[in-house]
């Protein structure tokens, strides 16, 4: 999200004007604004050095965290993950976003997040002041940037239409276990559930979560496979028990292709009615719904064209016009 904004906001021209702040690490990005090197890495940088390079300049801090002795900054929290699903974060990792977190989003001009769910949960665990997060949602026009790699198919032995594809790592909030037990629960003969993303696909034997008949594990695909496995996909399943956002809906539907979500988190915001939903912990549900989605092609062609319509209104330009006008009010000092 940060490089799609910030390629966003260098398109305004003259209306923004853009220095790139990074630490010593190298910086893989495609952006063509200027970026200057720190001499340390990571937080280290982020805490210490990032404020001195700062000087007068507002700063915009668009990866969850910034610098917390800087006042003169906007922050964007994307969600309230730790404190949800605190499980899935190593205790060090929780104790950090804890203690930091709160205390960067009381002291920043303005606080961003993805959604208006996540801008609820962050006030509901006390991440940030009461009415003082404003949304900014992503885009998802990116994904048409793409080029669809077109060997894809062929290097995984399928089909155009002859699967279902899901995306997921091993999050626990990605439900995928449950998703492959309803996938094995279909008839025999229905096209097979591929799952791309997580990395090695060993990674999902190894933490228990085999693959039963019916499932295909890809492991991590790039994005060019990942146009195409959206495009031919006969539909694209999300099952997550929560997300802050939920972009991979919308991605698939530009792409044509029709959607199964959950109705959890802040996925029935982002895909409105151009989604079919289930209940991210029914499993006979999710069986039933990569049945009839494959059943019912009037069903799937109602849920394409919905879900372009839907999904066209998500561009980067639009979150960049947001968010240039949150930060031209911070730098007046309009914001807290």
């Amino acid at each position: 999200m940060a490089q799609e904004l910030t390629r966003a906001l260098a398109a305004f021209g003259d209306e923004v004007d853009i220095v790139g702040l990074a630490p010593k690490a190298p910086l893989v990005t495609e952006l063509t604004v200027p970026i200057t090197h720190g001499r340390l890495k990571g937080q280290v940088w982020e805490q210490l050095e990032l404020p001195g390079a700062q000087g007068d300049r507002l700063l915009f801090s668009p990866c969850n965290i910034g610098p917390v002795t800087v006042r003169n900054q906007v922050v964007l929290i994307h969600d309230a993950q730790p404190w949800l699903l605190p499980e899935a974060y190593s205790p060090a990792f929780r104790a950090w976003y804890r203690l930091l977190l709160p205390r960067l989003a009381r002291r920043a001009r303005a606080v961003l997040t993805i959604s208006e769910y996540s801008r609820t949960q962050l006030e509901r665990f006390g991440v940030v002041p009461p009415d003082k997060a404003q949304v900014v949602l992503n885009g998802a026009d990116h994904i048409l940037r793409i080029a669809p790699d077109a060997d894809t198919l062929s290097r995984h032995g399928l089909t155009p239409g002859g699967y279902l594809l899901a995306l997921g790592n091993l999050s626990p909030h990605k439900n995928l276990a449950r998703l492959m037990r309803a996938a094995a629960a279909r008839p025999a003969g229905q096209p097979p559930l591929v799952i791309a993303g997580g990395g090695n696909p060993r990674v999902f034997v190894d933490a228990g979560l085999r693959p039963p008949p019916g499932v295909r594990l890809l492991g991590r695909v790039s994005d060019g496979e990942l146009r195409a496995l959206y495009t031919h996909a006969s539909a694209f399943v999300f099952p997550s028990l929560t997300e802050g956002f939920g972009l991979p809906p919308l991605e698939a539907m530009l792409c044509g292709c029709p959607t199964v979500v959950s109705r959890a988190g802040a996925i029935p915001e982002v895909c409105g009615d151009a989604s079919r939903y289930v209940d991210p912990t029914d499993e006979a549900g999710w069986t039933r719904a990569m049945v009839d989605i494959e059943t019912s092609p009037e069903r799937r062609q109602t849920l394409i064209e919905a879900g372009r319509r839907r999904a066209t209104g998500f561009t980067w330009a639009r979150s960049a016009k947001t968010l240039l006008e949150i930060l031209d009010s911070a730098a007046r000092g309009g914001a807290a």
